[in-house]
């Protein structure tokens, strides 16, 4: 049993050849992918002449004695487990020796292939023992279409070892200046490239552990989005839109998301909900998490008022253009500090405006929160919301430091007023 190297052919440069006789009758060639000059060649020894003109010549004879003593330690360890030794073999030993990938195994060695096979896999993945939801498999589809814009801007095609911070420099950059998104898209995408990364660990395949640098970070910016306070929502609810079927359908459906704390993915395709019962017990869209939410008396109104039937379905764009409309009528026209669609580069920008055009269909959820903040459980509002963690929660939390004080303010007044404390002033000498 022997591997030797040998040239082949008239060819200048050529190919170094691979030659492994297991036994008398097995005997396999294969191309090793190293070019030489003939006259670089010591056939005796099989390797490049010490004084040869080749380039790296002394990492080409090291790669060469590196790869017969894999060819030898594998053969062993494939005949004891009684594996095929062939010419594919030897091909396959080759490859995986020189990092490059079989046609089935690309995704060992390149991060898109790599993460195509992820997604192909999410339906049979669990996440916290539950399935994958179809919301994020699309987001991973999204950021791979990313990252695929990415590689053909740059032409290159990512291995394992170049996801370091080089990398996500290039890669943040592109986002900013080619594609003009913003921090907290890329975030995201940042956010599914760690993930990815700890899962390609987990395999035990060699990605770069530069994703676990604290440079390798989720960018976001802090968000603008305003609430509505009760006063506000009572002002849309009592509202008289009976001029406009279009507005009055709309508000009900506002109010429902406003007074439920559901994603807009799931107030606005409800089949039905039951007074007698007095609750909605639903599975939400997003998580798959099942969330039971007590009527509110406004909801259960409107059902009344709709003689059971919920308001009419209408799309997310229109709700979301419609409720501004709503708002605008009702007098919420105060200007804030906050975050809004340019039409013409479809990005937010920040400014003041007035309050109506900042409302969007995530003032529904973020109003549920805000609102009950502080005068419940933070668990038992979770509890409603679907939220997974109180840090993911708090981030729903609006409350500007104004409000926080007048909280304080009524808290200590109402202290006072209970002790039946009075206040005594003196005058100053």
């Amino acid at each position: 049993m022997k591997v030797n190297f040998v040239l082949k052919g008239e060819n200048n440069p050529t190919n170094i050849i691979c030659r492994f006789k297991p036994t008398q009758e097995n005997d396999f060639t294969r191309a090793t992918g190293i070019w030489v000059m003939r006259e670089d060649w010591n056939d005796k020894k099989q390797q490049v002449k010490l004084k040869a003109s080749t380039q790296n010549k002394d990492l080409i004879n090291s790669k060469l004695h590196g790869l017969e003593k894999v060819i030898l330690d594998k053969w062993t360890a494939d005949t004891l487990n009684k594996e095929n030794i062939s010419k594919e073999w030897l091909k396959n030993v080759i490859d995986a020796y020189f990092g490059r990938a079989t046609n089935s195994e690309t995704h060992k060695i390149y991060f898109v292939d790599w993460v195509e096979k992820f997604i192909e896999d999410c339906p049979k993945r669990l996440h916290k023992g539950e399935p994958i939801a179809p919301r994020t498999i699309q987001h991973y589809k999204t950021t791979l279409y990313k990252l695929q814009d990415f590689e053909k801007h740059k032409k290159v095609k990512l291995r394992f070892e170049k996801i370091d911070l080089n990398f996500y420099r290039d890669f943040v950059d592109y986002c900013r200046t080619i594609e003009n998104l913003g921090n907290n898209t890329i975030g995201g995408y940042i956010t599914n490239f760690k993930m990815w990364c700890k899962n390609i660990e987990l395999e035990g395949l060699p990605i770069n552990p530069q994703y676990k640098h604290s440079e390798f970070m989720v960018l976001s910016n802090k968000t603008k989005d305003t609430y509505l306070n009760e006063n506000e929502i009572d002002s849309v609810y009592n509202f008289d839109f009976e001029d406009s079927e279009r507005l009055d359908n709309v508000r009900d459906l506002f109010i429902i998301g406003l007074r439920t704390g559901l994603r807009v993915s799931d107030f606005l395709y409800l089949k039905e909900i039951s007074i007698e019962k007095g609750f909605i017990e639903i599975e939400t869209a997003k998580t798959g998490a099942i969330v039971v939410i007590p009527l509110h008396p406004q909801v259960r109104a409107i059902i009344q008022k709709r003689h059971g039937q919920l308001p009419y379905t209408i799309s997310e764009q229109k709700f979301n253009l419609y409720i501004k409309e709503v708002c605008k009528k009702v007098g919420i026209t105060e200007e804030i500090e906050g975050a809004r669609m340019n039409p013409d580069t479809k990005r937010k920008e920040t400014g003041v405006y007035p309050k109506y055009e900042l409302i969007s269909s995530h003032t529904c959820r973020r109003s549920f929160a805000t609102n009950l903040y502080g005068k419940l459980p933070n668990m038992t509002i979770m509890a409603i919301t679907g939220h997974g963690t109180e840090a993911v929660f708090l981030k729903y939390i609006k409350i500007t430091k104004k409000e926080h004080a007048e909280t304080l303010k009524r808290f200590w007044a109402n202290e006072q007023e209970n002790q039946g404390l009075t206040t005594v002033l003196r005058a100053v000498k």
